[in-house]
């Protein structure tokens, strides 16, 4: 099943008066949220099966709830804006190894990336009792919602074209803020979400940043493993488009309501121990440690 094979399926449920009349109706155009839609389906939208799927793809992937929860949580603080969305999801976070989480002094902390936006939610739902001052590595989009997830995001532009030196200086300096300030910082390695392959959940390559900070700013690394799951769709349109799995985004973040995620937090490793060999090699064992050894044994002890 290709690409246009995938679309023309999709379309071949409308045919509804209702439907056609979503297809023609004006668009909140200036919506942050029908802008981040625009962006992440740039071939999508112009293929010419778009005018009648879209209705339905907005409808099924909860778009108009997308819209109220932005408008929600604009005004808000960075950290009610996180309780808003965290209290939304309820979700059940366990965890062993939570003593491994220094109650003070600076670190980075680096979870598995299983789901998108509600593992980021369940570690703040670890950290706030025990750490308020984390901050997230996270996409700069969250402050196109609302300014004030500055608080707790260090943000990262994720789209070529808008790449700028301007935004490069203000994400080392709110890095350097947060390090010389000795928070808990949260960096997903992986920077984009697993994936399914052979019949299981596969973490994707962790950048070397993740090692890069830990020397620079002499911050010990603590690993972590999360244990969730996205939807069998978001994994069959991953197959066939990006835009398409990219468009459930949200789907995902409201699935996970009331959902379990667990948590294995391991032991924190020195940045002395990651100060000798090349950062991309020692991050793949950074990778293999928290996503095998963890798993087996939350003792585990990192081997470089």
């Amino acid at each position: 099943m290709g690409f246009h094979t995938t679309m023309m399926s999709v379309a071949g449920v409308f045919g509804s008066k209702l439907l056609k009349r979503e297809a023609l109706a004006p668009e909140t155009a200036d919506h942050v949220v029908d802008q981040l839609i625009a962006e992440r389906t740039t071939h999508l939208s112009q293929t010419f099966i778009w005018p009648v799927a879209k209705p339905l793809l907005y409808r099924y992937f909860h778009y108009r709830q997308a819209v109220a929860m932005a408008d929600e949580v604009a005004a808000m603080s960075g950290w009610d804006a996180f309780t808003y969305i965290s209290e939304l999801l309820s979700l059940e976070v366990s965890s062993t190894g939570l003593d491994n989480i220094p109650k003070k002094g600076g670190f980075i902390l680096a979870p598995t990336h299983p789901t998108g936006i509600a593992d980021g939610i369940a570690v703040f739902d670890l950290l706030k009792e025990i750490r308020p001052d984390m901050a997230f590595f996270a996409n700069r989009d969250a402050l196109r919602v609302n300014p004030q997830f500055r608080e707790l995001v260090i943000p990262v532009e994720w789209r070529a074209g808008e790449k700028s030196h301007a935004k490069s200086r203000d994400t080392l300096a709110m890095t350097a803020k947060a390090f010389n300030e000795e928070r808990a910082v949260v960096l997903f390695p992986s920077g984009r979400i697993a994936y399914w392959n052979e019949d299981k959940l596969t973490e994707r390559p962790w950048q070397p940043s993740v090692v890069a900070l830990a020397r620079r700013y002499e911050v010990p690394v603590i690993p972590m493993n999360i244990t969730a799951r996205n939807s069998g769709l978001f994994y069959l349109l991953s197959k066939y488009s990006n835009e398409l799995r990219d468009m459930t985004l949200f789907h995902e973040l409201l699935n996970k309501k009331g959902r379990a995620i667990s948590m294995i937090i391991g032991r924190p490793i020195p940045h002395e121990t990651l100060q000798d060999g090349e950062p991309s090699e020692l991050a793949e064992r950074l990778q293999e440690h928290a996503v095998h050894a963890l798993a087996k044994d939350r003792d585990a002890v990192f081997k470089p």
